[in-house]
């Protein structure tokens, strides 16, 4: 769900806008991780790219793919030197790369897509970051709807600020819409090995929370939360993924959260190509119909799809927080 529509995840299909023969026209590099468009969120924000460049004359764009981390530096350095009016880094792993350029070259434009962790205040960086809570609070409003037991939980990873978003947000819309319904929830702790990568322990965790009467179970923690998931399906329970794991165990799948990243890049490239250039941080949610949740995988009766959306709609004018 989103703000007055259904949403479905974007297909990838990018394309670079080609060179014509006319003057020079608004210029974008686009660096990924050494991934390149094989990382779904990096082939998400180069379509978001294509997207915004598609109807614009003598306006291209240049994807670069480092063949190791070591190159992200290079990469972007590259695309400044080029005189680039945009240089946007398309994953995470670009953080400390993006900020050390974007200090090193003031007068050129970057853009990171969704770090994980708070950056520099930047007037030459725009950092995109998406209303994962939001998210997260329709994925709690919907449990809280079809529980029969009365009893949800959430399986998250380690105890940071991206996993407080989302457990945060399920709890409480969760409540929202059944204030008396019981919320059960885990951090991966720091000693169950690498973060969001172990999914027998989200799995242990979830069939802990099942024994305790939990029917709908929120896997949103990488690997970690498809065991969970995985966990809900063995035990005939319903379950809600996150984008990154929403092909896992589809017996119990009932929706995911998802970003829409390529939408939030569009929206960025149309407004710094038109001279909108807005450095500092952009967080994208309903509003800017840039997270909700997959086509549902369960019809819902009329009056609870209505209340859903209605929930939907008070979230993303303000109404409505996610306690994030």
């Amino acid at each position: 769900m989103q703000a007055g529509a259904s949403g479905i995840r974007s297909g990838v299909n990018p394309t670079a806008t080609p060179r014509t023969t006319c003057s020079p026209g608004f210029r974008v590099a686009f660096i990924t991780d050494v991934a390149g468009l094989r990382s779904i969120a990096d082939a998400d924000g180069w379509k978001g790219v294509s997207d915004a460049l598609r109807d614009r004359s003598c306006a291209h764009a240049s994807l670069i793919v480092p063949s190791r981390p070591s190159e992200y530096r290079n990469a972007l350095q590259t695309g400044a030197d080029a005189h680039d009016d945009l240089v946007i880094a398309a994953s995470f792993l670009l953080t400390d790369a993006v900020v050390d350029a974007a200090r090193a070259n003031q007068a050129t434009h970057f853009v990171l897509v969704d770090p994980l962790v708070e950056t520099p205040a930047l007037r030459n960086l725009a950092v995109l970051s998406f209303r994962e809570d939001q998210a997260a609070y329709l994925a709690g409003a919907l449990a809280g709807m079809v529980t029969q037991s009365g009893v949800i939980a959430g399986i998250y990873g380690p105890d940071g600020a991206t996993d407080h978003a989302h457990r945060l947000g399920f709890e409480h819309g969760a409540r929202y819409v059944r204030p008396g319904v019981r919320v059960l929830g885990a951090y991966q702790p720091a000693s169950e090995g690498a973060p969001y990568a172990n999914p027998v322990w989200g799995g242990t965790q979830a069939r802990m929370f099942i024994a305790l009467g939990a029917d709908v179970i929120f896997g949103a923690g990488g690997t970690t939360g498809q065991g969970a998931l995985m966990a809900a399906a063995q035990a005939g329970k319903s379950c809600i993924g996150t984008g990154a794991n929403d092909t896992i165990a589809p017996g119990c799948l009932l929706t995911s959260t998802v970003k829409f990243i390529d939408r939030g890049v569009r929206t960025t490239v149309t407004e710094a190509s038109a001279g909108r250039w807005s450095g500092g941080r952009h967080a994208l949610g309903l509003a800017q119909m840039a997270v909700g949740l997959a086509p549902l995988r369960r019809p819902l009766l009329g009056d609870a799809l209505r209340r859903l959306q209605a929930v939907t709609d008070l979230l993303a004018v303000g109404e409505l927080t996610t306690g994030a």
